[in-house]
């Protein structure tokens, strides 16, 4: 089936998704319109040349001049400033936005997009958890669409599109799902123990067994505050009761999640650990295109195993399912507590066990907003940082 050429804009394109991102879209038919990237210019600079692209952002103004020398005599607009990025996704026309920015940085342009009648692919979990109601509200009065480009998410929203069960519009049919089994690699810790994790050092917990990610994301897979993430992204994604929502370890990352409905069949999406697929899905969306790689090969896969979260040695994964219960912008919160004690733990303040314990206790003394919009939850991040520099402070 021919596929309809894209206006792509591929946001924080020099991240771990970004750079797969464009080797993900190299191979297709697209048109770049718009990067947006941080503090690695050279990166950035290298990457406008090769897609051509005639408008990049960054969201500082000293950035900004330095990226403007460094693509001197090329046709690109360089944006800089706080407002930039936003500036840029009104201005650029793409109807499709890879959107990779890393954090709570993400949200802002998150929901910029929504607001554009564009597909968003999204891979910033954030903006999904803290405002993924009000994300998908702007998506239907705007008549865009939404696609998660994480592989568990991309994996589920698969398996829920082909019983219509779910659509990029926002559409659901919750009732018909039993469960959805949402798959853990286990991190580079599986099977140790609390009394083990307190000896663990930055450099072990950075050494993840199957994907290569940044370096925050990489200490949540190993905390397991990654996959608490997930299920109340999938919450919010899949409209689906959070309690119907189970974590299952699959070391080898074949299975990248699974659904079960109501009549007990099981619909799994496998493949590769290779975010390239998602991405590419998320651009040919209800399409797919021909990729000339090497399949999964059965015989040599040998087993699959599947194993129970120890959420004693990672009780971060009871930490995100009440916070989401206690709703409105208390997600939000726990990001932010998660990212201090992360940045505590790299910095070498506190001990891995301490971001478990620095998290939980920064939820136990938060106090959700009773209203739910970007403004509320904006405060709530900036009230649980300090919340949670107040906790660290005492290690």
């Amino acid at each position: 089936m021919e596929m309809i050429k894209r206006k792509v804009a591929v946001l924080g394109s020099t991240g771990s998704v970004g750079t797969q991102a464009i080797d993900a879209l190299s191979v297709t038919d697209c048109e770049y319109v718009l990067l947006t990237g941080g503090r690695n210019i050279k990166l950035l600079a290298d990457q406008a040349r090769q897609t051509k692209v005639p408008l990049v952002a960054v969201p500082d103004e000293k950035t900004a001049v330095e990226l403007r020398g460094l693509l001197a005599g090329e046709s690109v607009k360089v944006l800089g400033g706080e407002g930039a990025v936003c500036e840029a996704i009104r201005e650029c026309g793409a109807d499709l936005f890879v959107h990779s920015i890393a954090g709570m940085a993400g949200i802002p342009a998150a929901l910029e997009v929504s607001k554009t009648g564009a597909r968003l692919a999204i891979a910033n979990k954030e903006a999904i958890i803290s405002l993924g109601d009000i994300i998908f509200d702007n998506v239907r009065k705007y008549g865009g669409e939404l696609i998660p480009v994480d592989s568990e998410h991309s994996a589920i929203f698969q398996c829920l599109m082909t019983s219509g069960a779910v659509d990029a519009k926002g559409g659901s049919r919750p009732e018909i799902v039993k469960r959805i089994l949402l798959t853990a690699s286990g991190g580079p810790f599986f099977g140790k123990k609390r009394e083990e994790l307190q000896k663990v050092t930055p450099e072990m917990a950075l050494a993840h067994p199957t994907w290569k990610m940044g370096p925050k994301i990489t200490i949540d897979c190993a905390t397991l505050m990654n996959k608490g993430f997930e299920i109340i992204e999938a919450a919010r994604l899949f409209h689906v009761d959070i309690d119907k929502i189970e974590v299952l370890v699959h070391r080898q990352s074949i299975i990248h999640s699974m659904v079960e409905y109501i009549d007990t069949t099981v619909m799994a999406q496998l493949g590769t650990p290779d975010m390239r697929h998602c991405v590419r899905y998320a651009l040919t969306y209800p399409e797919r295109m021909t990729v000339k790689e090497p399949g999964l090969d059965f015989p040599a896969l040998a087993r699959l195993t599947f194993d129970a979260p120890d959420r004693e040695a990672f009780p971060l994964l009871d930490t995100a399912v009440s916070a989401y219960k206690m709703g409105t912008t208390a997600p939000a919160a726990l990001i932010a507590a998660d990212e201090e004690a992360v940045s505590a733990f790299i910095g070498g303040k506190i001990g891995f066990t301490a971001i478990s314990d620095t998290v939980a206790e920064a939820m136990v003394k938060y106090t959700p907003d009773t209203v739910y919009t970007a403004e509320s939850v904006f405060e709530a991040e900036k009230e649980a940082r300090e919340i949670a520099k107040q906790i660290i402070s005492k290690y």
